[in-house]
């Protein structure tokens, strides 16, 4: 039973960090509405550069964001390789509906 509850528990875990949705890639390019204000994104910039920030205030060509130490970034969105959002619900609810398809759909 110990070793159930592990296993589950690490389960658990790595879905709740694999929780991000890709917002903004290479094949996704940033558009005006890409981004929503006052949500926490992580963005990766050309230099390899991961910063994890809350989205404050946007132009044409700078994001304007607070980290969680209260720092405040300016990230050029020419610079902006890739952004993630955190989305945990729309998480849970695919893998809720993979366990659904495992469990009713006869073999």
């Amino acid at each position: 039973m110990k070793k159930y509850f592990s296993i589950f528990t690490l389960l658990v875990i790595l879905s709740v960090i694999s929780c991000q949705t890709r917002v903004v890639s290479q094949q996704k390019p940033m558009q005006k509405n890409s981004l929503e204000l006052y949500q926490k994104y992580t963005f990766q910039t050309n230099d390899g550069k991961l910063t994890k920030m809350e989205v404050l205030k946007q132009d044409d060509t700078q994001i304007y964001g607070k980290t969680k130490n209260g720092e405040d970034i300016v990230i050029a969105k020419a610079d902006v390789r890739e952004a993630r959002k955190l989305d945990v619900f729309s998480s849970i609810v695919v893998g809720l509906a993979a366990v659904a398809a495992v469990i009713f759909v006869p073999i």
